[in-house]
């Protein structure tokens, strides 16, 4: 199956190497537009006055941060729900080839 991207060269498809370097393009001119357009001096006021008036949620907002992104977490139920399902989608196949060989040994212990 072909992708639709039709660019060419360094960091064409999905796989980019090290980085999302697209991605990263795109972030970069946002931030060179964010402060070419003067925003900066705004932002900085507002974040200010949201850590004066709220300084509570405004440290917890800051640790968050510090940690960076969480893996989703997920529950014991949930492994053992996803393992069924990958064991019932291998079983027909695994039965299948177990069959053939089976016939091919001239076996039929079933």
């Amino acid at each position: 199956m072909k992708t639709h991207n039709t660019h060419q060269g360094p960091g064409a498809g999905p796989n980019q190497g090290e980085g999302d370097k697209i991605s990263a393009r795109h972030y970069n001119r946002e931030v060179r537009e964010f402060v070419a357009d003067g925003k900066v001096e705004e932002a900085a006021r507002e974040a200010a006055h949201y850590v004066e008036s709220e300084p509570q949620d405004a440290a917890r907002a800051e640790k968050a941060a510090r940690k960076g992104p969480h893996p989703a977490r997920v529950s014991v139920d949930e492994l053992v729900a996803k393992g069924r399902t990958v064991i019932d989608r291998v079983r027909p196949i695994v039965e299948r080839v177990v069959d053939r060989v089976r016939s091919r040994l001239g076996r039929n212990d079933r």
